[in-house]
């Protein structure tokens, strides 16, 4: 990888009771710095708008629901074209619904989750790929979501729940940019998972260094 320390914005949602920014925001914090990442932790949409975006190399999206204002769909969608990166995690795909074109970047839209945590057995499936580098299947509690999926992605984790493979991980490229989403992530307990942190600072290198 380059040497370049990569600006890292991520975004955090409005939300209590779960996916609650306050708690896990200075975790990604703590643990994409100790990776060597400039990060900034921000829950202002407007810092999707063209001229705050310019200033980063990658978007860590942990929103749920709302939506953007043409502006700053532009500026999210319009960066990512030109060759930032973004992570997706968990419930950007419950994010943004109404805004055009954003599901279909991401990849992916949130339909439900079952009613408990199921142990999910995660398996990878492209162990070559710089997102899984360092990692091995591995088991973890989350949140399961269920989903409607949108154009072709490379799958690189997924898990079997009644009967069917589910795709966990996938990338893809969104013009110049790279896309990394995970339906992990939920909560607390799962932000601090070794794994989970490992698989999202190898995203961060991975789509903050398109020509790589």
């Amino acid at each position: 990888m380059a040497d370049k320390r990569l600006n890292v914005m991520v975004m955090g949602g409005h939300t209590e009771g779960f996916h609650v920014f306050s708690i896990m925001g200075p975790i990604y914090k703590k643990f994409l710095t100790d990776a060597g990442v400039n990060v900034t932790l921000t829950e202002d949409r407007d810092d999707f708008l063209a001229e705050r975006i310019k200033g980063f190399d990658v978007v860590v999206c942990y929103t749920t629901g709302e939506n953007l204002t043409p502006e700053q769909a532009q500026g999210l969608m319009g960066g990512i074209i030109q060759g930032k990166g973004f992570v997706g995690v968990h419930s950007a795909a419950d994010s943004f619904k109404e805004t055009p074109g954003y599901l279909n970047m991401v990849g992916g839209k949130f339909l439900t989750h079952p009613s408990y945590w199921p142990e999910l057995v995660l398996n990878i499936k492209n162990r070559h790929h710089p997102v899984v580098h360092g990692l091995e299947d591995f088991q973890m509690a989350d949140e399961l979501y269920l989903m409607e999926t949108y154009g072709h992605f490379e799958v690189i984790m997924s898990t079997w729940f009644k009967g069917f493979e589910r795709p966990i991980t996938w990338v893809k490229p969104y013009g110049h940019g790279r896309i990394v989403y995970t339906a992990l992530g939920h909560d607390k307990q799962q932000t601090e998972n070794e794994n989970f942190q490992k698989l999202v600072i190898n995203a961060v290198r991975w789509v903050g260094f398109p020509d790589e």
